[in-house]
Formats: C-alpha cells, structure tokens, sequence
C-alpha cells in the first residue's frame, strides 16, 4: 500500500477542532458575513500593499492614504473576526487543564469560562456603542488629507462586539445543554 495521493491526504485532513462537539452551535449568518467581510478587507490589503509597492518603486512616490486606510483595515478585520473564531474554535483552551476533569468538569469549566467572556463582550459592546455614539455626535473627522468621518471607521468595534456577543450567547446556550447531557439530569 503506497502513499495516499494529495487528493486523499486533503480528503482525510480534520477541519473541525478538538474543542467541536455535537453540542457547538455553527457559525450562523452574522458571523459568516463579517468573517466574509475580514477576508475581503485582507484581499484588499494585500492589493493596496501592492500598489504602493509598485508605485514607491517604479516612480518614487507614495499613495498618501495607504498608512491611514491600512489602519482602520486591521482595525475592522480584528473586531469582525471575534464572532466567527469563537463558534470556529480558534480561540485556545487550556487541555492540560480540562483532560483532567471528568466530562461534568470540562462541561462546568467551559459554561463558567463562556459566561464570564459573555459578561466581558457584553461590557465591551457597551462601551464600544457609547463611544461610537459619542465619535457621531461630536462629528470628529481624521486630521488626514481624506478627512474620515472617525465614526465610520470605529463602527467595526461596536459590530464586532456585538456579534462575538451573539456568538457567546449561543456557546453558552450549547454549554448548557453540554452540561444536561453529560450530568444525565434536565434539572442541572
């Protein structure tokens, strides 16, 4: 028996986490379009990079608005992406830790640890919604040659916040009925 072709390697790779079970909720619609969303302003990243590249070094001189674009870019990917990570299990666990717990441990654990990150995101949302109403009110602009609005780049972290909100609404949710089911009781 030779080794497996490329096709079949790819075919047997494991894409889902050790942290994935039956009980994980999937990724859902809001964060599969922000997610979507970080990937495109990557793929626009890369472009821009370019071209200032190829523009720096073929004529000397520089797209003016590439350092402040770039900015708000990594700004946007940071925050839209924390709602896809945590239903994709990106984010890591500490297994050294829950490999030595029974099952009922690591459900407890994990519903304990989701709780107090819910509270965290919920904390973050807030402020992040308190500061971008703030920005709007106050009609502060980038004191840059473009002139941006500032609220419209720091409406990614109020978005993001809000949607790794959701996403810890939802793991708590599954934690919950993880930790039914391994306790073997529906009144837990």
């Amino acid at each position: 028996m030779g080794a497996p072709s490329r096709v079949e390697a790819f075919e047997n790779l494991d894409f889902d986490s050790a942290d994935a079970d039956a009980f994980s909720p999937d990724e859902g619609l809001a964060a599969t379009v922000c997610r979507w969303i970080s990937q495109w302003i990557v793929v626009g990243l890369v472009v821009m990079m370019g071209a200032e590249m190829l523009v720096r070094s073929a004529f000397g001189w520089s797209i003016q608005f590439s350092n402040e674009v770039g900015g708000y870019a990594l700004v946007a990917i940071a925050f839209l992406s924390l709602g896809s990570g945590q239903l994709m299990h990106a984010y890591h666990r500490v297994h050294f830790v829950e490999n030595r717990l029974s099952p009922a441990g690591r459900a407890r654990l994990r519903l304990g640890f989701d709780l107090a990150a819910l509270g965290v995101a919920l904390v973050l949302f807030g402020e992040f919604a308190r500061f971008e109403w703030i920005t709007w009110k106050s009609e502060d602009v980038a004191a840059t040659s473009l002139m941006t609005p500032l609220w419209v780049p720091r409406l990614a972290m109020p978005v993001g916040a809000l949607v790794l909100t959701w996403a810890l609404l939802r793991t708590v949710a599954a934690d919950w009925r993880r930790l039914r089911a391994v306790s073997g009781n529906k009144d837990v």
